[in-house]
């Protein structure tokens, strides 16, 4: 009766399985989906709370006292989170994040910063 060892059994196995993303690579990508899908309902908040602001009613009601940001600053702001946020979901998974990847997810979180402040500053 032969002595086999436990390495030498599993190592068929062990070539056939699949290769899954490590869980660094994974949770990164959760977040960066979190991180885009919760865009929406961050800006109908800030935007509510853009309202409730001291200015908020005369801007709406005579155009006075508004910001005057010119909206291609919001619009680069969007393009420039929507670009990282694609890059973070897309970039192919590996034992660890890419450093690509790190650096867009903390991308996405500060351009989405910059347009959620944009758009509490809208009002007033």
């Amino acid at each position: 009766m032969p002595l086999s060892h436990p390495a030498s059994d599993d190592a068929p196995t062990a070539a056939l399985a699949p290769d899954r993303p490590g869980g660094a690579a994974r949770r990164l990508r959760t977040r960066a989906l979190w991180a885009g899908l919760l865009l929406v309902p961050a800006t109908v908040l800030v935007g509510v709370l853009g309202l409730a602001s001291e200015n908020a009613g005369r801007c709406v009601g005579y155009g006075e006292g508004c910001s005057g940001t010119p909206g291609w600053v919001y619009l680069a702001s969007l393009a420039v989170a929507a670009v990282a946020w694609i890059h973070a979901l897309s970039t192919p998974d590996g034992p660890a994040p890419a450093t690509s990847r790190t650096a867009a997810f903390w991308t996405t979180i500060g351009a989405e910063c910059v347009f959620l402040l944009l758009v509490a500053t809208a009002f007033g």
